[in-house]
């Protein structure tokens, strides 16, 4: 693979020096070069040429071209982050290993600042935003906290002083529905209104909807509430107000609904295996378990409502020759209500999945600026976070025992009196049930520094001092069934860590357009918890993961910025790696410190306009990400692996992190040209490619995708502040799941069957768009 790396950078290069010859021949009237991209990345805008990390920048207009409607697209676009389970995210083969809410994400999320502590509070459609940085390896210094693998930091347009000014952006289209008459049909409509309040002050409002049909079919009814189509709808305020010439306030307001729609669960059947529980079952459905199934059963509930609140305010004073002070306060709460069956049969196996989360939090951080461009510069400050989950969870069902056969011994499932001969009334044949409250608090003190020691040569040094406070309050098996599948208990826990993690390096000018730059650093996310304890005096408590990461890179430009060439190495070792595993002792799940994993490889950026009109833009990653450690992870049925027939678990050292491909590329190329009348004319196209993965740690083959490469397009007009343009994303239909895990019903048996999860983009979309500026 190291071979195909090689090759597919020299390609790039060769194409590149091939661009470079080409620019070079342009007349001196032709001013056609590659813009600068800002980014704060550091937490102060800069350019990304000067920014001494790996730094995916996805511009607005990159957004816009590709139709990239939300981070679970980003992907398309940031060869190094990957989505795996239930939408988690991962960078450099990094995430979270864990089936639960109760543990952070290794990938970190912030919005305009705000460092959001769980990912829920990010499912909203892009709008107005203004550039998307992923940024590779640990970032939790300058971010808040809890970001031991890397961030994505999403920044929207502020409101602008003194201009009034309307977009309204519309899309739609369709998507294939395989295994079914017609298409998903969706449509997009956002409109953002900037006016200004006086001289000093301006509003900006931002509004969107969304309907959306699933590329998934639910073939059986029920009389329960099923509401496959998914409605999103909120509002968000910006107000900015120069207060004086040295003080400004820029408050944001936010709300937002999302109703049905719940494809996270929609897991279609990939192949059961002999003996399966639910293979009767799909043929009785009519459906047939293939890798290319979109068809799912199901006579339970199926639904997600999540309602999306928020508020957060900046206070920033200009000190005088460059120093500044800002505070930060925000407050932030989702509430999500999920239903879906979980065996997805028309069979009453586990009918009931029942998982209701509030969540909470208030985050403030004091900081101070140093003056940019000086000998010494950078920034400190002191930051507060608080947050609180309550969630409860129901899952049960009647494991397909005939309704004739529920009220009688020793089932007495129902309601009304115990039945003759039955002890107590049981609730369901088969179930769990789980009530947590967990408060979660940080302190954090931080500073980065530069210093410039010569000319072109800065010396880089940061510091982070954490305090995590955590407590859960949890109650278990509380409800009567014939089996269940937790014991009854109840857990009242804490804990509490102080870590220092830090950053240091240096980054030298060599000349105007070439940088290069090397960091090592501490990662850290704190600590979390169980959401099940697997004995009655189980420990809850998950202690936190650390990261070490060596970073080097090169940033350089040539022929006037007509072409950009960014290039990073890293290794990373993590500690204590957060992850849910197979306890045999017990015979369940647990999420504990069980690994230790190493992740290296290189990035590459490449950006060039060769001449007027076109512009290129090409990454690349290579990966290596594999366990050094982990005892206890859980073996597929059948697994040869030394350990998994005694026990059902094995140690996975050597095995690669789940949902990480070893070489994965994006390639993106537009050209727009003068047509008169003061119009333009526009055509892009896109390719992204991606190595084989396997889904599951124990690298069971049928979790395993091989290959993967989606093409889109784009033509379109631009005149007089409007654009119009036809787009096809996954053009050839490429059908691919985006996640791939164990059945839950026949893992109660030992069976190896496996279920696929489908997106939007997995399958052909073909629509237009349309953006109106007045």
């Amino acid at each position: 693979m190291k071979i195909k790396l090689a090759a597919s950078t020299s390609m790039l290069l060769l194409a590149t020096s091939a661009f470079a010859q080409t620019a070079d021949t342009q007349t001196s009237g032709d001013t056609a070069g590659v813009g600068d991209i800002v980014v704060t990345a550091q937490r102060r805008s800069e350019s990304l040429q000067k920014v001494p990390l790996s730094v995916n920048a996805v511009t607005a207009d990159t957004l816009s071209a590709r139709n990239i409607n939300g981070l679970d697209q980003l992907p398309l676009v940031a060869p190094s982050l990957q989505v795996g389970l239930l939408g988690n995210y991962s960078i450099r083969g990094v995430g979270t290993l864990a089936n639960s809410s109760s543990v952070d994400s290794s990938v970190a999320v912030a919005i305009d600042e705000v460092n959001l502590g769980q990912p829920g509070l990010a499912v909203n459609l892009f709008n107005d935003v203004q550039r998307v940085e992923v940024l590779n390896g640990p970032q939790g210094l300058l971010f808040g906290r809890n970001s031991s693998a890397g961030l994505m930091n999403i920044v929207t347009a502020k409101p602008e002083l003194g201009r009034t000014e309307n977009i309204f952006n519309v899309e739609g289209g369709s998507r294939d529905k395989p295994g079914a008459p017609g298409s998903a049909r969706y449509v997009i409509a956002r409109e953002t209104i900037n006016v200004p309040l006086g001289k000093s002050t301006a509003l900006r409002v931002n509004g969107f909807y969304s309907y959306a049909e699933p590329v998934t079919t639910l073939t059986k009814i029920s009389s329960q509430r099923q509401d496959e189509n998914q409605r999103q709808y909120g509002v968000r305020g910006k107000l900015l107000s120069d207060l004086s010439d040295r003080l400004s306030l820029y408050v944001i307001g936010e709300y937002a609904e999302s109703h049905g729609g719940n494809s996270t669960n929609a897991f279609t059947s990939v192949g059961p295996a002999a003996g399966s529980l639910i293979r009767p079952v799909l043929v009785t459905d009519g459906i047939t378990a293939a890798a290319d199934n979109f068809l799912v059963s199901g006579t339970g509930a199926y639904y997600r409502d999540r309602l999306n609140v928020g508020l957060q305010g900046t206070l920033s004073y200009d000190l005088g020759e460059g120093w500044n002070i800002s505070n930060i306060a925000a407050w932030k709460r989702f509430k999500d209500t999920t239903r879906f069956d979980i065996d997805q049969t028309s069979a009453n196996i586990l009918d009931t999945n029942l998982v209701d989360t509030n969540y909470t939090q208030f985050s403030n951080e004091l900081r101070l600026t140093l003056p940019n461009g000086k000998r010494l510069g950078g920034q400190v400050g002191l930051y507060y976070f608080d947050a609180q989950s309550v969630r409860g969870l129901l899952t049960s069902g009647n494991f397909n025992v005939p309704a004739v056969a529920q009220p009688n011994a020793p089932f007495c499932v129902g309601v009304g009196l115990v039945t003759p001969g039955c002890t107590t009334r049981n609730l369901f044949f088969i179930g769990r049930d789980i009530n947590y409250v967990l408060d979660n608090k940080s302190y954090a003190a931080f500073g980065q520094l530069t210093y410039e020691l010569t000319d072109g040569l800065q010396l880089i040094a940061g510091g982070r001092v954490t305090r995590d406070e955590l407590h859960i309050v949890q109650s278990q098996g509380q409800n009567n069934y014939f089996r269940s599948l937790s014991v009854r208990a109840t857990f009242d826990q804490s804990s509490a860590n102080t870590d220092f993690s830090y950053k240091v390096g240096a980054q030298y000018q060599a000349t105007p357009n070439i940088m290069a730059y090397a960091t090592y650093g501490r990662g850290y996310k704190g600590p979390g918890a169980n959401d099940a304890g697997a004995t009655v005096t189980a420990n809850l408590i998950v202690q936190p993961e650390t990261s070490s990461t060596f970073e080097a890179g090169l940033k350089s430009s040539f022929l006037d910025r007509r072409l950009i060439v960014n290039v990073a190495l890293f290794h990373s070792k993590f500690k204590n790696f957060q992850t849910q595993s197979f306890n045999a002792a017990v015979t369940a799940f647990v999420i504990q410190n069980a690994a230790a994993l190493t992740s290296q490889g290189g990035e590459l950026t490449i950006i060039a306009n060769p001449f007027r009109g076109l512009t290129i833009n090409a990454n690349a990653s290579y990966i290596d990400s594999k366990f050094d450690s982990f005892p206890g992870a859980q073996c597929y049925p059948g697994q040869p692996t030394t350990g998994c027939s005694t026990t059902g678990s094995f140690d996975a050292s050597g095995f690669k992190t789940p949902t990480t491909p070893q070489f994965t590329s994006t390639f993106q190329a537009r050209y727009e040209t003068d047509i008169g009348g003061g119009a333009s004319a526009f055509i892009d196209g896109n390719w992204y490619h991606r190595s084989s993965i396997n889904y599951n740690i124990n690298a069971a083959p049928g979790s395993a995708v091989g290959p993967l490469d989606i093409f889109g397009a784009s033509v379109g007009l631009k005149v007089e502040g409007m654009q119009f343009s036809v787009f096809c994303k996954n053009c050839t239909n490429k059908k691919y799941p985006l996640f791939i895990a164990a059945d839950p019903i026949d893992a109660t048996v030992n069976n190896a069957t496996f279920e696929s999860s489908f997106g939007p983009d997995s399958v052909r979309t073909i629509g237009l768009a349309g953006t109106f500026r007045f």
